[in-house]
């Protein structure tokens, strides 16, 4: 009788402490999908992005007008962790537009191979879907190269012909190009719910020594015009709604 009793209280502890024992994993798991990991080698510190408007004169009558967004991603090394980890790969990937704007069609591009300037709505660098910056010993937008300690990458997503505004009588008949005049919206009486639209991306951060880290990021786009014509940027570095969990998958 004394036997059975033990045996009864004995299986009673185990069951408790396999009961605990899931409760515990359980709490974890869903900690873990709502925090994602809490010391990363290396933080994605800031997203900075650039609304303006460009134009080209292409048919010597009308100036086509795209608005533009150009989305600057930084990271920094984690300066708490001792480790010398190396970024060996930083893909952007499952660009896509979760609704569509009114006016003018969503498009992406990698930044200019050469050049002065950063960004051209040229088909030679449009992507589709994905984008990857190698790590290297310095950081280099044009050959989509980032500094193996950290450094900005960028991408640019576009709304192409959203509208047009006559040419001046005075403009000569050669192709003319306005980049950076966020006031071109306003003289084709383009309003931002135009234009707007959402999109989504992944973040996937990959290390030297194998490990990988993937986050979604999700845009409102374009950036609300607050100032009536010009370039608009906005900085954000509060980055508790971005989740980077580990994954293997690539």
């Amino acid at each position: 009788m004394e036997t059975n009793k033990k045996q009864i209280i004995k299986r009673a502890a185990i069951i408790t402490g396999l009961l605990i024992l899931v409760i515990i994993i359980g709490f974890m798991t869903i900690r873990y999908e709502t925090e994602g990991e809490q010391n990363l080698p290396f933080n994605l510190s800031k997203i900075m992005i650039i609304s303006t408007a460009d134009g080209l004169n292409k048919n010597d009558e009308a100036i086509i007008i795209n608005q533009c967004n150009d989305i600057y991603l930084t990271f920094e090394k984690n300066a708490d962790i001792n480790e010398q980890n190396m970024i060996k790969n930083i893909y952007i990937e499952n660009i896509k537009v979760l609704s569509q704007p009114v006016k003018g069609t969503v498009k992406f591009y990698r930044p200019c191979k050469e050049g002065k300037l950063v960004y051209e709505n040229n088909e030679e660098y449009q992507i589709q879907d994905s984008i990857i910056y190698e790590g290297d010993e310095k950081t280099d937008l044009h050959t989509l190269k980032i500094s193996n300690q950290g450094g900005t990458i960028s991408f640019r997503t576009s709304v192409e012909s959203v509208g047009e505004i006559p040419i001046e009588q005075e403009s000569t008949s050669k192709a003319v190009s306005y980049n950076n005049d966020g006031s071109l919206l306003q003289k084709a009486q383009i309003s931002i719910s135009d234009i707007r639209y959402n999109m989504s991306f992944d973040i996937v951060i990959e290390l030297a020594n194998g490990k990988m880290y993937k986050a979604k990021i999700n845009e409102s786009l374009p950036i609300e015009d607050k100032e009536n014509g010009g370039v608009k940027g906005v900085e954000k570095v509060d980055m508790q709604d971005v989740v980077f969990k580990r994954t293997k998958i690539k």
